[in-house]
């Protein structure tokens, strides 16, 4: 049994570790919120943590109860420039689950940081956008 990380493991968690710093405390990657910023500042950062979401582990998003598709969400204007957004597959139902309560596939969607062009900036200012990552079997809220 292996009980301890390996490199490759280690790597990964400190690659998260650093995402969920971005995203918890975005001063760190910018000082100050409306400050215009180079489009090579933080940008790699950016793209790997759009990247590490949609890379789940054995495709859970297919076999997730509320499953979800990922559709590509172009904008020339943001870094980066393509991200995919889940997309609930069965909007009023969850596969699979009997229940006497009415069940719906919902979307999860968090604030993910963008360098976005600013027409009042050179170059580009650091934003927040709501983006959908993945979908809940959840109650309606009928109910």
């Amino acid at each position: 049994v292996h009980l301890l990380p390996t490199s490759h493991s280690l790597a990964q968690i400190l690659g998260l570790l650093s995402i969920f710093l971005l995203v918890v405390n975005p001063s760190q990657c910018s000082p100050i919120m409306a400050q215009c910023v180079e489009h090579t500042y933080c940008s790699s950062t950016l793209k790997e943590y759009h990247t590490q979401l949609i890379n789940l582990p054995s495709r859970i998003n297919e076999r997730s109860v509320a499953a979800w598709s990922y559709e590509e969400n172009i904008d020339l204007d943001r870094v980066p420039q393509i991200i995919y957004e889940a997309n609930c597959l069965n909007s009023h139902s969850c596969k699979g689950v009997d229940s006497a309560f009415s069940l719906e596939s919902i979307p999860i969607a968090i604030k993910m940081p963008f360098l976005r062009k600013n027409p009042r900036c050179p170059t580009y200012a650091l934003e927040f956008e709501d983006v959908n990552i993945a979908c809940i079997c959840a109650t309606s809220r009928q109910n």
